[in-house]
């Protein structure tokens, strides 16, 4: 009931004020609202207190090398970026601070300052974990090979023992254990 409600408003809605006269046979009395009102600005503003003002461009009063002119004098040279500073923001700070003009106290700090945000910002961990852990596994093979393979040249080394006991526990582990012999039967 609410569906064929809505359907029926719609319906009547896109069809003009004349054919809806005719159609439901009713006289009207008043003419639509669409047809009463006519475009025209409103010459008071309700919700707020300040005069209204149509926006106007105006040219800019000083130059700036962010902004594009039209017009731009022919005799310039090229500003000098000591002494001229185009950013709307003030700094706080002359940077690179003169160190010759700061206490020493102040060198130190900005010094340490200066350490450690260069420190955090070419700090490179993954690097460093992969060539920490390259040096320590070039460091072992060299030591494992130095004790059990080099080749000395003397005979009696400190690596002997360690040789001989690892070279006969590899031969345990790899080689067959030794073929059983055959019982013989004693008759007695």
């Amino acid at each position: 009931m609410f569906r064929q409600a809505l359907t029926a408003a719609s319906s009547a809605r896109c069809i003009p004020s004349s054919a809806t006269a005719s159609a439901s046979k009713l006289p009207t009395s008043r003419t639509p609202w669409h047809l009463t009102t006519t475009l025209r600005t409103p010459t008071s503003r309700t919700f707020t207190t300040t005069p209204r003002t149509p926006f106007t461009s105006t040219a800019p009063t000083k130059d700036s090398p962010f902004r594009m002119s039209t017009t731009k004098p022919e005799n310039t040279a090229p500003p000098s970026f000591d002494d001229v500073y185009y950013s709307p923001y003030q700094p706080k700070r002359q940077w690179p601070p003169d160190m010759s003009k700061l206490s020493p106290k102040h060198q130190f700090r900005l010094e340490r300052k200066y350490r450690r945000r260069a420190a955090l910002k070419y700090a490179r961990p993954k690097f460093m974990k992969a060539v920490t852990l390259g040096q320590w596994v070039i460091i072992g093979f060299v030591v494992i090979y130095a004790v059990l393979f080099m080749e000395w040249q003397t005979e009696n080394t400190p690596f002997h023992g360690i040789r001989e006991s690892f070279f006969d526990g590899l031969k345990a582990i790899f080689s067959a254990p030794p073929a059983p012999e055959p019982k013989r039967d004693r008759k007695e």
